[in-house]
């Protein structure tokens, strides 16, 4: 028995110092049938870069640095940073409250098939809701259409009020 174990032993042995052995031996290539020794510095290609700024295709610098100037022009005229919702003018829901006590507003509700029965004359624009028609809560986007009202406390949120909450 203690040569059978110290056999396999023996056997573990030099199969783990031939697969340290050829760890570190160089990788042979057998191109066109001749043997062609690879090393690290033949398998990764070296290549030089220099560091220049992006230019899209179909641009000059000049150009391109006059198109981003514009960009940031256009984007420096938009208030990102606005709070609410961007397609229609809305009044705060204070204001709403107090009108709607006083009976000067109601609630709204969506109109199905606005755009069709307008056309076909059966609703004129200033009966949609405002946030479907993307407009104003006083119709002031309505040409000809009868303004609402507007409260000491929509005057406080237009100029600013919100902010201060």
């Amino acid at each position: 028995m203690k040569t059978f174990s110290s056999s396999f032993a023996t056997i573990g042995a030099l199969l783990l110092s031939s697969c340290a052995v050829n760890a570190f031996q160089p990788a042979y290539a057998n191109i066109g049938g001749i043997g062609t020794k690879i090393t690290s510095r033949e398998t990764t290609p070296t290549t030089t870069t220099s560091l220049h700024g992006y230019i899209p295709d179909g641009f000059t610098k000049e150009s391109y640095a006059k198109f981003q100037k514009a960009e940031a022009a256009k984007k420096a005229k938009k208030n990102l940073g606005r709070v609410g919702p961007k397609g229609f003018k809305s009044r705060s829901f204070q204001s709403f409250q107090e009108a709607l006590e006083r009976g000067e507003a109601e609630h709204l509700l969506p109109v199905m098939n606005a755009k069709e029965r307008v056309k076909k004359g059966e609703l004129r624009k200033e009966d949609i809701p405002y946030m479907q028609r993307g407009g104003a809560w006083d119709n002031s986007d309505v040409r000809g259409a009868k303004r609402a009202k507007w409260l000491k406390s929509d005057k406080d949120y237009a100029s600013g009020g919100f902010k201060k909450e």
